[in-house]
């Protein structure tokens, strides 16, 4: 048998070579069609997950509302519906999952806008996860726009208090939070309406904050919180512990004070005030033992104020914590100065408020 090689002409190597690559373009087709294949299997993937991700989470978002309470009028504007406006930071979060609530009330002078703004507790919310409540005054029921914490009906845990405590109860109506973990703060007459609330809903309040405010008033008048912001507040604290234990079943609410001792506004015997007003109230309750107290000066640093800290413990935790800022005037420490009545110089004050308060919730609702 013989074989027969045949060797191609240059027409037979012309078709040879088209042959050829004929096979290679459909090889690339091929393999294009298959990475595209690849590439719309993979972006179906990822847009499940998404997909289950924002089923997993809710998004950050604001409302803003009002809250109506029958008891909220205040003197002498008994003609003025008992309402106010606020504004709720809720931050993204796993559905079903529970947030703390932090009230921050603003100041005189002040608006929400400027006081979430000022104070930066947003961002700090949006970080730690908590919603933010912030109520605002109105101009009709202050001129200055501060919060009647001396108005009698206020002073007595109605008035004002019971408009905040029914904001509240909206929040929860708007968003998922924790009634074990309901947190109050605000700024001087603010700070003042916070201590009000802690000290007449104790069970409410997991902790307070104060930052350059005043205690409760014995006899509250517009003559007696002048004369309080000028010189402090004299606190019958011996009485008002009775009062508070013969009505109260829980222990008050965990304190923490604020003050700068250069402010001419509300004087910082107000904070001192504070402090031995709530020693007295923990020590009052029957059987409790003393609150160990100890102290500790932390030195200036870069863009940091000098301040001295103060603390009371029960069982080897603080429940009461007094800050002493040397050299603030009236102003929230750590803020952004380009809003009203905020110092750009630290201690941060909103990151001490969030420490401290976090640690407390109460059992009983």
């Amino acid at each position: 048998m013989r074989l027969k090689v045949v060797i191609p002409g240059k027409r037979g190597s012309k078709r040879l070579a088209r042959a050829v690559a004929r096979d290679l373009q459909s090889q690339i087709k091929r393999f294009q069609h298959r990475l595209a294949a690849l590439h719309a299997n993979q972006a179906a993937q990822a847009s499940v997950a998404r997909t289950r991700q924002n089923a997993r989470t809710s998004r950050a978002k604001v409302i803003e509302g009002s809250a109506y309470s029958s008891e909220g009028f205040v003197a002498p504007w008994l003609m003025l519906k008992p309402e106010r406006r606020f504004r709720l930071f809720v931050p993204e979060h796993r559905v079903g999952e529970r947030l703390p609530l932090l009230v921050m009330i603003h100041g005189c002078r002040q608006s929400r806008d400027d006081f979430e703004h000022g104070t930066r507790m947003s961002e700090i919310a949006e970080r730690e996860h908590f919603a933010v409540l912030y109520p605002e005054q109105t101009g009709f029921a202050n001129l200055r726009r501060c919060w009647n914490w001396f108005d009698p009906n206020t002073a007595s845990g109605k008035g004002e208090c019971a408009i905040i405590r029914e904001m509240i109860e909206r929040a929860f109506d708007a968003a998922a939070c924790d009634r074990s973990r309901i947190y109050v703060a605000g700024l001087s007459s603010g700070a003042a309406l916070a201590g009000l609330l802690a000290f007449h809903y104790p069970a409410q309040f997991a902790a307070v904050a104060m930052h350059s405010g005043l205690p409760p008033l014995a006899s509250p008048t517009i003559a007696s919180a002048v004369a309080a912001m000028k010189r402090g507040v004299r606190v019958d604290r011996e009485a008002l512990a009775k009062a508070y234990w013969s009505r109260e079943k829980v222990a008050p609410a965990p304190l923490l004070v604020l003050h700068g001792d250069e402010d001419e506004r509300v004087d910082e015997r107000n904070g001192t005030a504070l402090i031995k007003t709530w020693e007295a109230l923990f020590e009052a309750e029957p059987g409790a033992p003393a609150l160990e107290r100890r102290s500790s000066r932390i030195e200036a640093a870069e863009g940091v104020r000098a301040y001295t800290r103060t603390e009371l413990l029960r069982d080897g935790e603080i429940v009461v914590c007094g800050v002493r800022i040397h050299g603030l005037a009236h102003a929230w420490s750590g803020g952004d100065a380009e809003f009203p009545f905020n110092d750009a110089k630290g201690p941060n004050a909103s990151e001490m408020i969030w420490e401290f308060v976090k640690r407390f919730s109460r059992t009983n609702e």
